[in-house]
C-alpha cells in the first residue's frame, strides 16, 4: 500500500514530495513482482546520527508501532536526483525485505531499476536517472535545503530570519552545544561539564584527577602507599558528578 498521490493544487513540502515520488515509482516495483508494502518516508538523521555518512536507511516494520517500513533520508543532501535515487534504493529494501541485504531479490530488483556496480554504495547511474527524471519534471525540485552541521561557518542575519529588528547578525556557533556563541546551531541543552580536581602525592608526585563529589567523601590514597593525596582546593562543598 502506497501513500495517495498528491493533488497538483497542493503545494508540496519535502515529505509530500518524497511520498509523491514513491507513488510514481510504485508501479515499476509491482511490474517486477515486488509491490511496495506499507511505508513512510521522511528527511531525518539515520541511526548513526549527524556524523553518519549514510544517505538513507530503512527500518523494519517490526519496530514501527503500526507496522510500516520507516525510511529516513539524510538531511545533508538537497539535490532532487540524488535524493530520489536514494529513495529508490531504500524502497527496494522495503519491497524485498531487509533480510535480503543487498543480494538476492534486492539485487534483481535494483538492477532492473537501473542500479549498477556495488549496490551498497549510493549511486546515480544513467539508466536510473533516465527513469527518475520524468518524475522530477512532474513534481518539481525537492523543497529542502541541505543541513550541514560540520560545514563552513558564515555570518547569520538572525534578525532577518526571526523578523526581529533589534537583533544583530552573529557569527554561526562552532558546535551543537549552544555554549560558545549567542546563536547556537540547535536547541540541544548544553552539556554539563564536570570540575575535575587535581590531586597529588606530596612524597612521590603521583597525580590523579577526582570530581568534587568524591573529594567530599575523602582524598584518594597514593597507590605507592604514601597515604591521602593533597588536592588543589579547600574544603569541598559541591556534590557534582
Amino acid at each position: 500500500m502506497v501513500p495517495p498521490a498528491q493533488s497538483e493544487s497542493v503545494k508540496l513540502n519535502r515529505e509530500t514530495w518524497l511520498n509523491s515520488m514513491a507513488t510514481l515509482m510504485a508501479p515499476r516495483f509491482a511490474e517486477l513482482g515486488k509491490p511496495l508494502p506499507k511505508f513512510r518516508v521522511t528527511i531525518g538523521w539515520t541511526s548513526g546520527g549527524k556524523n553518519d555518512n549514510a544517505t538513507g536507511e530503512c527500518w523494519s516494520p517490526r519496530v514501527s508501532e503500526d507496522g510500516h517500513f520507516e525510511i529516513f533520508l539524510t538531511p545533508r543532501r538537497a539535490d532532487s536526483m540524488a535524493v530520489a535515487c536514494t529513495l529508490a534504493h531504500e524502497l527496494t529494501h522495503a519491497a524485498v525485505g531487509l533480510a535480503e541485504g543487498h543480494k538476492g531479490e534486492f539485487a534483481r530488483v535494483a538492477r532492473a531499476l537501473g542500479f549498477t556496480g556495488r549496490l551498497t554504495h549510493a549511486q546515480q547511474p544513467p539508466a536510473l536517472q533516465a527513469w527518475i527524471q520524468p518524475m522530477i519534471d512532474k513534481l518539481g525540485t525537492l523543497p529542502h535545503a541541505a543541513i550541514m552541521p560540520d560545514g563552513p561557518r558564515t555570518l547569520i542575519d538572525i534578525s532577518a530570519i526571526m523578523g526581529d529588528t533589534k537583533r544583530k547578525p552573529v557569527e554561526d556557533g562552532g558546535d551543537d552545544e549552544g555554549t560558545s556563541k549567542a546563536e547556537p546551531l540547535n536547541n540541544k541543552p548544553p552539556r554539563q561539564s564536570t570540575r575535575m580536581h587535581k590531586t597529588e602525592c606530596t612524597e612521590c608526585g603521583y597525580t590523579a584527577r577526582v570530581s568534587a563529589k568524591w573529594l567530599k567523601v575523602g582524598a584518594p590514597l597514593c597507590p605507592a602507599g604514601h597515604g591521602p593525596m593533597a588536592y588543589d582546593v579547600g574544603p569541598v562543598e559541591g556534590s557534582g558528578d
